[in-house]
């Protein structure tokens, strides 16, 4: 794990696996091993909700804060560089605690997820919109694509929300949008999210190993490039799933 952490640039810590009491000592001491191992990677703090694929109880939601608050996410110094908030809470958090994490310094990522199926362009579109209006440094749309229909829509929206964060990811869980999870840099949206060890934890999920491989793969292949214009996401699907199962056959 650790020696796949160190081709990464930031960590996700999912906290919400650990015990609520117990994630301020678990994360700073994730900080500590990374200091001690010397690895330079930013940190990305993630309470995620049960609705949206993770343990914490949806009808907690708003116990988070006080997490939140003594990692330093409200007017201090953060013990982490990155702070994921779902879109749905966000605006509903008290101005204070929403004030205290922009003076905090942290860099915040707005998040939807959607494990059910793929919201339609408009959709989409209110959704970034909302997100844009608070300025957050990262915005993160995970949904479910069932078919390459809905992946190719979803990638040329990709180049929407590239344009309205200076960092971004759009994906699509599940098979059917596979091929979404490598596209999303090549769009514009620079954040991608790859497992370390063990096995996915997400539904078409890439090894962080595997996400570099194929990125560095794509971006010495000197045909992409006619690939990226708009109107040809259903050709580029096709062209990133073929790299990717021919090396899944090898294997």
């Amino acid at each position: 794990m650790w020696d796949a952490l160190a081709a990464c640039d930031i960590a996700e810590f999912r906290a919400d696996l650990f015990e609520p009491r117990n994630i301020p000592a678990e994360f700073l001491a994730f900080r500590a091993d990374l200091d001690r191992r010397g690895i330079p990677v930013e940190t990305l703090l993630t309470i995620r909700l049960q609705k949206d694929g993770g343990s914490w109880p949806d009808v907690h939601a708003g116990r988070r804060e006080a997490v939140w608050e003594e990692l330093g996410f409200a007017g201090r110094q953060p013990a982490a560089e990155f702070i994921d908030i779902e879109i749905e809470e966000y605006p509903g958090m008290g101005a204070a605690f929403r004030l205290g994490v922009e003076a905090s310094g942290a860099k915040l990522v707005l998040s939807h997820h959607d494990f059910q199926g793929c919201p339609g362009p408009a959709r989409l579109r209110s959704l970034l919109a909302e997100m844009a209006a608070h300025k957050p440094a990262a915005i993160k749309f995970a949904v479910t694509c069932e078919n390459k229909d809905e992946a190719a829509m979803l990638l040329a929206f990709a180049r929407e929300v590239a344009v309205a964060a200076p960092a971004s990811c759009v994906l699509s869980m599940g098979e059917a949008g596979r091929a979404t999870r490598v596209l999303g840099p090549l769009m514009g949206c620079s954040l991608v999210y790859g497992f370390l060890s063990g096995a996915a934890v997400a539904p078409g999920q890439l090894s962080a190993e595997a996400l570099g491989r194929h990125l560095d793969t794509f971006a010495a292949d000197a045909g992409v490039d006619a690939l990226l214009h708009p109107g040809r996401e259903s050709d580029l699907l096709d062209w990133a799933e073929a790299h990717i199962q021919g090396e899944s056959l090898a294997e």
